[in-house]
């Protein structure tokens, strides 16, 4: 069926059933592509988590992975790839490497014979954005079909991460912190024009609720795909209950290419977005909860927004998750944690900065105990708590 618009497939994912088949035809999704390309996937493997943790519905699944594995293997493609820049902490011993392993991608790829690759080694290209220059591994730019294969998550910072949002990952480690010092979504939009991608692919298995990383899944049992990525993007957030154009950084790539956000100008098939919707909080306080759960007072802890990277925030939450939970139901006095580019209140006894940012972005308060570093140290940061609330 041919259509003057973008389409977009919805499909319930059954095991044994081919769903992410039927999800491809629906959306010609492999239209063109050739036997001799090089074809690479980028799922979504953000960083990896402890062996007790399973990677459900935090990662793309090794269920759908193996899927399209096997469809592009029937198709005649021997040249498939997977790849990604996964958080990398080496303090807490995270890497891409970390990543492919505790999401089962390395066993795969070994299993078929596909190649890893891990985008925070390079090589890069370099753009710039606003003047500022940034560096994308040149593996996603250059390969011949480019499969993007995020999550159906909500993120704390974007409100979505899905498919544009996923394109972070093939970032170097240093532009992805460049990124949140300036005007993240609107840098995740010129991203999301500069790397071409040829297929988006939404793991709707699992619906992950304040993320992008977590355990509060919701089971979705969809598969949403599409040949145009803001188009399965603006799918991806109304299934969730999120307005595409609620998404700055959905609406920055929109105007910047002429595109609406209204949903009346997709050819959506398969499934109803009204049938198969369900609403999932995207805020995430953090810190605020931490607090809460273990009924602790008298600390400050504002969202950090925007400007906190995945490094800090996974350094940070290691380390005052530790220190809140040997502390449980304590009355302090006055403190207060400042993340990212948070600056302190005048009326705080004791201030805590937490990374460089937070460190420079409090140049007045001279008596504020600092944790400086680009992450900040999980190790430091709780033994300087300790040693300054104990």
């Amino acid at each position: 069926m041919t259509t003057d618009k973008e389409v977009v497939s919805i499909v319930k994912y059954k095991r044994d059933s081919r769903s992410l088949n039927k999800a491809l035809d629906l959306c010609e999704g492999l239209a063109g592509l050739k036997k001799s390309d090089r074809v690479l996937i980028k799922p979504n493997l953000v960083i990896s988590g402890p062996p007790s943790q399973k990677p459900t519905g935090m990662v793309t699944s090794t269920t759908l992975m193996e899927e399209l594995i096997l469809i592009l293997i029937e198709n005649g493609l021997s040249d498939i790839s997977i790849g990604d820049g996964s958080i990398q902490v080496k303090e807490l011993g995270t890497s891409t490497a970390t990543a492919m392993d505790w999401s089962g991608m390395s066993q795969l790829a070994a299993k078929y014979g596909v190649k890893t690759v891990d985008f925070n080694r390079g090589p890069f290209k370099e753009f710039r954005v606003d003047g500022i220059k940034i560096r994308v591994a040149r593996a996603p730019i250059e390969t011949d079909f480019l499969i993007n294969f995020p999550v159906l998550k909500t993120h704390a910072q974007t409100k979505v991460t899905l498919g544009i949002k996923n394109l972070k990952g093939c970032l170097s480690p240093g532009s992805k912190k460049t990124f949140h010092k300036q005007n993240l979504e609107k840098f995740i939009a010129f991203l999301g024009q500069q790397i071409k991608v040829d297929l988006t692919i939404i793991d709707g298995l699992y619906g992950l609720q304040k993320g992008p990383m977590g355990k509060d899944i919701h089971p979705m049992n969809l598969i949403i795909a599409g040949r145009d990525m803001v188009s399965v993007d603006m799918v991806g957030a109304s299934v969730i209950g999120i307005d595409p154009s609620e998404v700055n950084y959905l609406r920055y790539i929109a105007n910047s290419q002429g595109q609406s956000l209204d949903l009346s100008r997709l050819d959506i098939r398969g499934e109803r977005i009204v049938d198969v919707a369900k609403k999932l909080i995207w805020e995430y306080p953090w810190c605020e909860e931490l607090l809460e759960k273990y009924r602790i007072s008298g600390i400050a802890c504002e969202d950090p927004g925007n400007h906190f990277c995945s490094g800090c925030t996974v350094t940070a939450f290691a380390g005052l998750n530790r220190f809140f939970r040997e502390n449980q139901g304590r009355r302090f006095k006055g403190v207060e944690i400042c993340l990212g580019r948070n600056t302190a209140h005048a009326e705080s006894e004791r201030i805590f900065l937490l990374g460089k940012c937070s460190v420079k972005a409090n140049p007045e308060h001279k008596g504020a105990v600092e944790v400086k570093g680009c992450p900040a140290s999980t190790k430091e940061i709780y033994q300087k708590l300790c040693h300054h609330l104990n």
